[in-house]
Formats: C-alpha cells, sequence, structure tokens
C-alpha cells in the first residue's frame, strides 16, 4: 500500500466528561487544513501565549474537528461552542489538543 493518500473522511468519538458526553471527529486532516491549522496556532511557547490566543485556537479546532455532538443534532456552530460554560468548553478544549496532537507526524515521519 502506499504512503500516497489523501486525508479520509473517518470519524472518531471523544468522550467528554462522565456522563456520556461525546464529540464526534474528523479521524484525519489534509496538509491545507493542517496549514490553517497552524497560521492559528499561539506563536511566543509556554507561558507566553496569551489566553485570547488560546482562545482562537481552540475556536478554530473545534471548527475544523467537530462534525457532532452528543449535545444536540448536526454538527454544532463555533456560536454553540461559544455559548457553553466555561468548564465544559474547557473539557471539549483539552479533548480536542489531545486529539490534534495525535494528529501531528511523530519526528520519524516529520524527517
Amino acid at each position: 500500500m502506499s504512503i500516497f493518500r489523501k486525508a479520509t473522511e473517518e470519524t472518531k468519538q471523544l468522550s467528554i466528561g462522565d456522563e456520556g458526553d461525546f464529540l464526534v471527529v474528523r479521524a484525519d486532516i489534509s496538509k491545507r487544513e493542517f496549514n490553517a491549522l497552524a497560521a492559528k496556532m499561539p506563536t511566543g511557547g509556554g507561558e507566553n501565549i496569551s489566553i485570547a490566543q488560546a482562545a482562537d485556537f481552540t475556536a478554530v479546532l473545534f471548527d475544523t474537528l467537530v462534525l457532532a455532538w452528543s449535545g444536540g443534532e448536526g454538527k454544532p456552530s463555533g456560536e454553540d461552542y461559544l455559548n457553553l460554560t466555561a468548564g465544559v468548553a474547557t473539557l471539549i478544549d483539552a479533548a480536542l489538543s489531545e486529539h490534534f496532537a495525535s494528529l501531528l507526524p511523530d519526528s520519524a515521519e516529520g524527517k
């Protein structure tokens, strides 16, 4: 099987909280989508990242990756996400950040 393949349309379910809630997310992203996310990544690293930069990035992650959720029918909008309580949004942000990190090439793949 060739390594040359397009990003798939496969999905993955991420558990959110302890009550059975979940997100349905894209299991893969294209180089184009990665580049768009990379353009929004906070700069400065570590403690130099502002809260606003982090919030902007997680909103873009949500829009790019989330296809459905247990909170309603269909694809949730950015407004749906922004209207969540801060605690729930923080749980979602953590799950999406971890999932996004799993999509990044490891050092062997990057070479």
